[in-house]
C-alpha cells in the first residue's frame, strides 16, 4: 500500500505538470462564463474519517463569492444550476483534474473509492470503517456502475432520503468489494474501462459482469434511462459542490437525510399514473 501510494504522488505530479497549461485554460473558460471563481474545494471525508479539502473545477453557477451554488444537495439529470462549460467539463471528467493536486499531498490516489461528503458519512458504521481504511480515489468502479442509474434514481424519485437508503449502501457493496479484491489486474480494467467510456462502440460490459456477479446489491442498479456507457452529459458522480445544502433529519442508522420540498412524484408524493413505469423503472 506505501509503494503504491509513494508511485500514485509521483504519477500525479508528472501529470499535474503536463496538464496544468490545460487545466488553467479551463479555469479561465470558467471565469469567463459568469465571473465566479474557476475552482472550489469541497469537504470530503478522507482515509481513517479525516476530513480534507477535494478540488475541482467549478461547473455550477458561481452563487456565493465562493463560487458556491445554492439549492438542493442532490443533483439530478437536467439542473439547471449547472454551467454550459460546466455541461462539457462533467461529460468529460474534467472537473476532476485539479484533484492531482489532493493526490500529491497524499490525501487521494490515482484509483479508489470515491470521496463522500461527511454529512453522509456514519464512522460507527463497519462498511464505513472497512472503505475508509484506504485513500479515496479520482476515478474508481462506483462510477461506472451507479452514477448513472443514481441521477435517474434521484430525477424519478424526488430528493427524500433515496440518495441514503437506495444509493449509499449500494456504493459502499461496490466499494468494499473493490478494496478487498485490490490487484493490478483490477485496477488496469477499472482504468481501461474508464478510457474505454469516452471511445465510440465501446462500453464497461466486462468489468460490470464482474461486478454484477460478486456483489449482490449491484443487481438493485436498473433504470429506464440510457446506457451508461453512452451518456452524453450526465456527470459521473455525485460530487456535492459548495453550497449543495446537506441541511435535513438524520436516518435510523445516524446519517444525514436532505429535508428539501419533493417534487411530484418522489417517493412521498403518489406520481400521477403516467409516470409511474418510470418510477418503477427507476426502483422508487
Amino acid at each position: 500500500m506505501r509503494i503504491r501510494a509513494v508511485a500514485d504522488r509521483l504519477v500525479a505530479a508528472v501529470l499535474l505538470v503536463v496538464l496544468w497549461p490545460a487545466i488553467a485554460v479551463l479555469g479561465v473558460a470558467v471565469r469567463l462564463g459568469d465571473r465566479g471563481p474557476a475552482f472550489v474545494g469541497v469537504p470530503r471525508m478522507g482515509r481513517n474519517g479525516r476530513v480534507f479539502t477535494m478540488w475541482k473545477l467549478r461547473s455550477m453557477r458561481a452563487e456565493n463569492p465562493d463560487g458556491r451554488a445554492n439549492g438542493v444537495s442532490l443533483t439530478s439529470v437536467d439542473d439547471n444550476r449547472i454551467t454550459p462549460i460546466g455541461v462539457r467539463l462533467r461529460a468529460y471528467y474534467l472537473d476532476e483534474l485539479p484533484q492531482l493536486w489532493n493526490v500529491v499531498r497524499g490525501e487521494m490516489g490515482l484509483l479508489g473509492a470515491r470521496p463522500e461528503a461527511p454529512e453522509f458519512v456514519d464512522l460507527a458504521d463497519p462498511r464505513w470503517q472497512s472503505v475508509l481504511q484506504a485513500p479515496p480515489g479520482i476515478a474508481g468502479p462506483t462510477q461506472l456502475m451507479v452514477n448513472e442509474w443514481e441521477r435517474h434514481l434521484i430525477t424519478a424519485c424526488g430528493q427524500g432520503s433515496v440518495y441514503v437508503d437506495k444509493v449509499v449502501p449500494v456504493k459502499l457493496a461496490i466499494d468494499g468489494w473493490y478494496l478487498r479484491s485490490a490487484s493490478p489486474r483490477l485496477d488496469a480494467l477499472v482504468a481501461i474501462t474508464l478510457i474505454r467510456r469516452f471511445m465510440p462502440g465501446t462500453g464497461s460490459h466486462t468489468l460490470k459482469t464482474l461486478i454484477a456477479a460478486q456483489v449482490p446489491e449491484a443487481g438493485q442498479i436498473r433504470f429506464g434511462g440510457p446506457d451508461p456507457a453512452n451518456r452524453s452529459h450526465d456527470h459521473h458522480d455525485f460530487d456535492h459542490e459548495p453550497g449543495r445544502a446537506h441541511g435535513g433529519a438524520s436516518s435510523a442508522t445516524g446519517q444525514h437525510r436532505p429535508t428539501e420540498q419533493l417534487p411530484v412524484g418522489s417517493m412521498e408524493s403518489p406520481a400521477p399514473t403516467t409516470e409511474r413505469s418510470s418510477l418503477d423503472r427507476a426502483g422508487c
